[in-house]
């Protein structure tokens, strides 16, 4: 990008009506001007000494256009604000560019002068120490970091904020964005007056922002890692044990019941001995891909180790006296063995349908257990009947097979 000293002067938008007027609502009271043809932007630019040409989409000639510009006035910046796609179109010829809708920081930063690499080094104005500690604290995940954001920011403003996608943005004028995908947009639910102190403030956050993100991106991606089974995708043991038992201290509290499936592959080593191992890892995946797909959003899902795993079925809002949350469970157990048992797995060949089966045991809280390992022992029991009962079922302590 090539520095330049740009004159006196308003804005020059060579743009659609609808987008002249939403870009005129974030530019706030500087002087905008704006054309739909870039002929008469060319005619305007000759007329008047317009310190930044700026167009919302590349067009059919518009690097002849762009050339036009810098003889007429080799000093204006000319400036892109665009779709996500036309912006690698867009960004060759413009001296910068940004994403369509422009945030309220962005266009105050685009029409101040400031170019990219200056945006960087720029010292913070307004952004206290405990409001870094505070965002720092919160780059442990996405939900946090935007959280803190929005009370930073409406400290100032003194009004609500959401945060929304470009689509919800409309004529609202957003005040940041947090970069997707999906990008994120900081909205007002009223209109924001420009004031000084909450520009400079948008001006830090939009400088510190996406490292912070970065951050948090990261800080999620370690903790997945730390908490998920490698090959599944599912939950593991040890971040089971731990969740479970937490969910469950809860249940003692507000008294409400859980279920927990323990289950495996039936002859599972003789797949691994037959097919090989990278049949073994297919089996693995696709039956936790089958078991997320029926289970619920809350319900917890683990591989336990090996071909076991573990779900627990619960609800995060107590049920009403009519529920019934262990028939719930045994349905969706018993929907999730029969999917299995109808399963195709590409490594065993196009004739194996209905040769691959599970067997699991229910233990139900907190008639057979307080904590996750109590269940699992009385689970574990019911898998083991299950298995010397003919396999392919699943039983619940102290009960007969749910099928056969």
């Amino acid at each position: 990008m090539n520095a330049r000293t740009s004159p006196s002067g308003g804005a020059l938008l060579l743009t659609d009506d609808d987008r002249a007027k939403q870009l005129a609502a974030r530019m706030g009271p500087r002087g905008v001007v704006s054309r739909d043809d870039p002929y008469d932007v060319l005619m305007e630019l000759a007329r008047n000494p317009y310190s930044t040409v700026m167009l919302t989409s590349p067009r059919e000639e518009m690097a002849e256009f762009c050339r036009a510009v810098r003889r007429l006035n080799a000093h204006a910046r000319l400036l892109a604000v665009c779709p996500p796609d036309d912006r690698k179109q867009a960004e060759p010829l413009a001296d910068e560019c940004c994403t369509y809708p422009p945030t309220r920081a962005e266009m105050n930063l685009l029409l101040q002068g400031v170019r990219a690499e200056e945006a960087v080094a720029r010292r913070l104005e307004v952004l206290t120490g405990q409001a870094m500690t505070d965002l720092l604290r919160a780059a442990h995940s996405a939900d946090a970091l935007q959280a803190e954001v929005a009370k930073i920011v409406s400290r100032v403003c003194g009004g609500s904020l959401r945060w929304g996608s470009a689509e919800e943005c409309g004529s609202i004028e957003p005040l940041l964005s947090l970069p997707g995908p999906p990008k994120r947009f900081l909205l007002p639910e009223a209109p924001v007056p420009c004031e000084e102190p909450l520009d400079a403030l948008l001006a830090d956050l939009h400088q510190v922002l996406p490292a912070l993100q970065d951050t948090a991106q990261r800080a999620e991606s370690l903790h997945r890692l730390a908490i998920t089974d490698h090959l599944t995708g599912a939950y593991n043991r040890r971040y089971f044990y731990h969740l479970v038992d937490h969910i469950l201290r809860r249940g003692n509290g507000e008294h409400f019941r859980a279920t927990l499936l323990l289950y495996d592959i039936d002859d599972f080593k003789r797949y691994n001995d037959e097919f090989g191992h990278a049949a073994g890892d297919e089996i693995l995946r696709d039956t936790a891909m089958l078991m997320q797909t029926i289970s619920r959003e809350q319900d917890i899902v683990a591989r336990i180790g090996g071909d076991e795993f573990a779900v627990l079925f619960w609800d995060h809002q107590l049920r009403s006296p009519n529920s019934q949350p262990l028939r719930d469970a045994l349905s969706l157990s018993d929907r999730f063995r029969q999917a299995v048992e109808r399963h195709k797995l590409q490594s065993l060949g196009p004739d194996a349908a209905g040769t691959l089966t599970i067997s699991g045991g229910l233990a139900n809280f907190p008639e057979h257990g307080a904590t996750c390992r109590e269940l699992l022992r009385q689970a574990d029991r019911a898998l083991r009947l299950a298995k010397t009962s003919g396999k392919n079922s699943i039983r619940l302590v102290g009960h007969e097979p749910s099928s056969e």
